[in-house]
């Protein structure tokens, strides 16, 4: 009791919190954390936590070992309450079903306001935060990301750019500034009255980690994460996902607007996974980044030590690819700038040494673009089957089996977010039967991120049949000359830029495009590019190529603007619907 009252007199007498104290329930954190534990290694099969609102220690929970299990939470709310740790953490957990559950931040991983004031001359945007929303500590302005909404409707704005100010200053707790470069795009678009939104991107808000195979998530909600939703990395198996939605959550204490964002990026990411997930009528809207990312490892050849064994590495040592990559995987060989599959082989072994004191030198910042590191984290030994010829250091290489694959995408909805709805580089999968509605990016990408993000790779056996798309690639990124996705549906491989020049390895290959029904789309309906054996029948489009911009997708040397475009590739395109508007 005396717990419980300290607890509430806290809460009422913090500002900016999410849930008032009568929201709560006063149990102790580390007794959650107890059960879990006792579910793990004691006789009993279910957990049923009594309905409620919890907040979590700042560390959040872990659930390790938990191993045909079941954990019902029907009425159950887990409020996260550090923006730095994941609220959820898997490990080494097999057969686990989770009911019911929701997933909230306190404080919210992002603020809101509304713009005041727009000088052109200064190029700066004042504005206020919207009452009920976090003030303006430094977590809130040092991602200096800014997503602009409409000043009434909950929706991205239409037709403007993705916004990355050169700062974002504090006037009061409550009141701040934009101040973009003379060379930033969009800001005509500003105007008085819109909403944006500040985001933090730290952390996932669920973790599902080594070790975990044959998870199911039914009926569970996620409102908010500062990152990704639901981040997958190093599992035997990426889970079951049935009727989960990432949707904004409840107006927080004293607001007058309901929220405008879910998770902070990618409503799910899973890469380095054996085994694709099943989603099945998710719901997913207002991310800041994609519906879902699915990807395999990519790896450089540093240095060959015979003519089977050759020296890889990554940035981050944690990275344990060697207990993921087995024995028999194939491993394909690619040679920039187009990344053509050079050579093919079988794995006999990985194996790992901590790149601190593996003696290797390597050019981290140019093999990974993204990495905030400078030296090699982990080092492979890879070992091969047979000797591979032409494969010089400074290739890259990928293992397919690390994609997710064999993954289901059925029944859903993707909605009302940045990016892109599917980011695909992965086999043996089908999406059907989802929705896609306003969407700042394309619906559906297949094919690797090999240029930059690193992320592989060329796709196969791939079906997209049945989906609805509509009012999708609303934003202006796409008809910038460093464009790459170009279609509603595009199948693609992002290589090296080279203007006309830019050549494709035709290296994604069966792939069906069927069925599907694609209005109001700013880009192509359909592009197909660095593919083969791909068959594109039955869609009807309606109302693409809403805007004509020469400018598009130069740099990759993709700039055919058509409902249905295929461009160096090899693609059977018969008996589509095309309206007469186009």
């Amino acid at each position: 009791m005396r717990l419980q009252m300290l607890l509430q007199t806290l809460l009422v007498t913090l500002s900016g919190f999410l849930y008032s104290a009568s929201d709560l329930i006063s149990a102790p954190a580390n007794e959650l954390q107890a059960k879990l534990d006792l579910l793990a290694t004691g006789t009993e099969t279910t957990l049923t936590i009594p309905p409620g609102t919890y907040r979590l220690p700042k560390e959040g929970l872990q659930l390790r070992g938990l191993k045909n299990r079941t954990l019902r939470a029907e009425g159950v709310t887990l409020l996260g309450t550090d923006l730095s740790p994941s609220a959820l953490r898997f490990h080494d957990c097999q057969n686990l079903t989770i009911t019911g559950l929701t997933l909230d931040y306190d404080p919210l991983p992002f603020t809101q306001a509304r713009l005041t004031g727009v000088d052109a001359k200064g190029r700066t945007a004042d504005f206020e935060v919207s009452a009920g929303y976090p003030d303006l500590t430094d977590v809130y302005l040092e991602g200096q990301t800014v997503h602009l909404f409409e000043p009434e409707a909950n929706r991205w704005k239409v037709g403007v750019p993705d916004y990355y100010p050169k700062k974002i200053e504090r006037i009061t707790p409550r009141k701040g500034r934009l101040v973009f470069s003379q060379e930033a795009t969009g800001f005509e678009s500003l105007k008085k009255g819109d909403r944006i939104v500040l985001n933090v991107r730290k952390r996932q808000g669920v973790l599902i980690g080594e070790g975990c195979a044959g998870l199911t998530f039914k009926d569970v909600t996620v409102h908010s994460a500062p990152g990704i939703g639901f981040l997958i990395r190093f599992a035997e198996e990426a889970g079951t996902f049935e009727n989960v939605r990432i949707v904004p959550g409840p107006k927080p204490a004293g607001a007058t607007e309901e929220r405008l964002f879910s998770t902070s990026a990618d409503a799910f990411n899973a890469a380095y996974v054996r085994k694709g997930p099943t989603l099945k009528n998710c719901d997913f809207s207002f991310m800041g980044d994609d519906a879902v990312n699915l990807h395999g490892v990519m790896l450089p050849v540093i240095r060959w030590l015979d003519e089977r064994t050759f020296i890889a590495m990554r940035a981050h040592r944690g990275d344990r690819f060697d207990r993921l990559i087995r024995a028999g995987d194939e491993i394909r060989f690619l040679k920039e700038p187009v990344f053509e599959v050079t050579a093919r082989a079988k794995v006999v072994k990985v194996e790992y040494q901590d790149g601190k004191n593996a003696g290797i030198e390597a050019d981290v910042k140019k093999l990974w673009p993204t990495s905030k590191e400078e030296k090699p984290g982990a080092v492979y030994l890879v070992h091969l089957d047979q000797p591979v010829s032409g494969v010089a250091p400074g290739d890259f290489c990928d293992v397919p089996a690390t994609s997710a694959p064999g993954f289901s995408i059925t029944d859903s909805n993707f909605h009302d977010h940045r990016a892109r709805g599917l980011r695909l580089m992965s086999n043996e999968g089908i999406v059907e039967n989802n929705r896609f509605e306003r969407l700042k990016g394309v619906a559906i990408t297949i094919g690797p991120e090999y240029a930059f993000w690193r992320e592989a790779g060329w796709c196969r056996d791939i079906k997209i049949r049945g989906n609805h798309i509509r009012d999708v690639a609303q934003g202006t990124n796409l008809l910038q000359k460093n464009s790459y996705t170009t279609g509603a549906i595009t199948l693609m491989g992002r290589v090296e830029p080279q203007g006309e020049k830019t050549r494709y390895f035709l290296g994604n290959e069966n792939i069906t495009i069927t069925g599907n029904q694609i209005e109001n789309c700013a880009v192509n309906g359909i592009t197909i590019t660095a593919s083969r054996g791909v068959m594109v029948e039955n869609n009807t489009l309606r109302r693409v190529n809403l805007v004509r911009e020469p400018r598009m997708a130069r740099d990759y040397n993709l700039t055919d603007q058509a409902p249905i475009s295929v461009q160096q590739a090899e693609a059977t395109v018969r008996e589509n619907q095309i309206s007469p508007e186009n």
